[in-house]
């Protein structure tokens, strides 16, 4: 590691298998990034997480929270009065099409407008609500958006009971595809392979590039045309972010072009996954590991003679590096599939929306139903006895506390952080799966940059 004697924190981030810690990354502890509030969830009653206040010069506005119910009653007045809900401690999303819904019961009319946060309700509100469930468009805004239900001047009284945000419609599915990265699975007979692919419902297929593609690859391409399945060629590797593999992986594109000109009807949409936070050097320097990525994904798509489809974790776009190097890849996408690998939808929502929420490449959103490995993350402070150990040598790891000889350094184990692959994967969970992706097609279909879904893990069947 560079710079060892000044460093004060670090961070060793590794695996946990079968409970024996396996380091693969060190690097200085950052600066932990300001933190994000969570999306508001959506689909569900988001009344109990509201701050509700009245207003009105009048004071003629009482509100009660009983059994998660907002009880509002207005005394008969002139001066505007009402209450306001807001999520102070929630993102609501950008650019989604979608609306909200309350429910609850009224003896008055009560007018229902979204306002941007600070502003006075319109004097004509968006819609008026007397009893049963009411529907207001979910104005795209930028900055906070607050609720606003207005009194009327002969006063009343209302039971709110249920805020949702919902999308427009029932929303459409896209492309619902997923990944093969074995050629053993479709190599040896591609008609069954599909067959088996459109019983399981995919209309959408990235299939590895083989080393030596043969007569095989073009049957596959024939009989997912003639099903009318989506065909793509994947590939991918965290060695060609970096200069020697990237003039590698110019050369194989190159070859494989070629050859899909030569063989193929059409030449297939190219997807990468190249994932140099994967190489040992990235946590030391990820703004030199993801400018390497896009130089990368730049040379491939020149090679490809088109821009490509690249998968990548959600959490990119929440880095300044890897931000800054999306955007410098971006004339070179076709297409972002965001690895938003969570179990709990919510969460998958809260990963994907900063990829929605604006115009761009269309982006697809991935989840995960394979093994995964529990991830941990071990933190360490220089002190006069520690179990980790640097020098210009290199780091190791002790079984028990040292302390630090000439030209040496030594770091004691202050906490751990760790990953719950449970809430990572539905791997061994299908059913949990399929009633996620239900959930999350409808949802995500509120966002225009939705292209659809992607179940990653699928475990080739290989009988009949």
């Amino acid at each position: 590691m560079t710079n060892w004697r000044e460093v004060e924190e670090l961070t060793l981030s590794g695996t946990i298998q079968a409970g024996i810690f396996h380091p693969s990354a060190l690097a200085p502890e950052r600066a932990a990034p300001p933190p994000v509030p969570p999306l508001v969830p959506i689909g569900e009653n988001i009344l109990p997480l509201a701050e509700i206040r009245p207003f009105g010069t009048e004071e003629r506005v009482v509100v009660e929270r009983r059994a998660g119910r907002q009880h509002i009653h207005c005394r008969a007045g002139h001066a505007p009065a009402g209450v306001v809900l807001r999520w102070p401690d929630r993102r609501l999303p950008r650019a989604y099409r979608g609306q909200w819904r309350l429910e609850g019961q009224a003896d008055a009319v009560i007018g229902v407008s979204v306002v941007p946060a600070g502003r006075d309700a319109p004097e004509v509100p968006a819609a008026r609500w007397s009893d049963g469930p009411v529907v207001v468009p979910f104005t795209t805004i930028w900055g906070e958006r607050t609720l606003v239900l207005t009194c009327p001047a002969a006063g009343g009284s209302a039971q709110l009971d249920v805020v949702r945000l919902m999308p427009e419609g029932a929303g459409g599915s896209g492309a619902r595809g997923t990944w093969v990265w074995r050629e053993q699975d479709w190599h040896a007979d591609p008609v069954a392979f599909v067959r088996r692919a459109e019983a399981a419902g995919w209309t959408e297929l990235a299939i590895q590039a083989p080393a030596v593609p043969d007569a095989a690859l073009v049957g596959l391409a024939a009989a997912l045309a003639e099903r009318r399945i989506g065909f793509r060629l994947l590939d991918g590797d965290p060695t060609m972010a970096e200069a020697e593999g990237r003039v590698e992986a110019v050369r194989r594109f190159t070859r494989l072009r070629h050859w899909c000109d030569d063989h193929l009807a059409a030449r297939p949409l190219l997807e990468l996954d190249i994932e140099p936070y994967a190489l040992p050097g990235f946590a030391a320097d990820p703004k030199a590991g993801w400018q390497g990525w896009a130089q990368t994904v730049r040379a491939i798509a020149e090679t490809w003679d088109g821009p490509v489809a690249v998968d990548l974790p959600w959490w990119m776009r929440r880095s300044p590096e890897g931000a800054a190097a999306l955007a410098s890849a971006r004339a070179s996408l076709h297409e972002i599939i965001v690895m938003a690998y969570r179990t709990d939808p919510q969460r998958v929502l809260d990963a994907a929306e900063s990829w929605l929420d604006e115009a761009g490449p269309p982006v697809r959103i991935a989840i995960e139903t394979g093994p995964v490995a529990q991830e941990a993350t071990r933190f360490y402070r220089r002190a006069p006895r520690g179990t980790l150990k640097l020098s210009d040598a290199g780091a190791e790891l002790l079984n028990a506390p040292e302390s630090a000889g000439a030209g040496q350094a030594v770091f004691a184990f202050a906490r751990e952080s760790g990953t719950d692959p449970a809430g990572v994967s539905f791997h061994g969970a299908p059913s949990l799966a399929a009633e996620a992706e239900r959930t999350l097609v409808s949802l995500l279909s509120g966002w225009p940059g939705f292209a659809g879904f992607r179940v990653h893990g699928w475990e080739v069947p290989h009988h009949g």
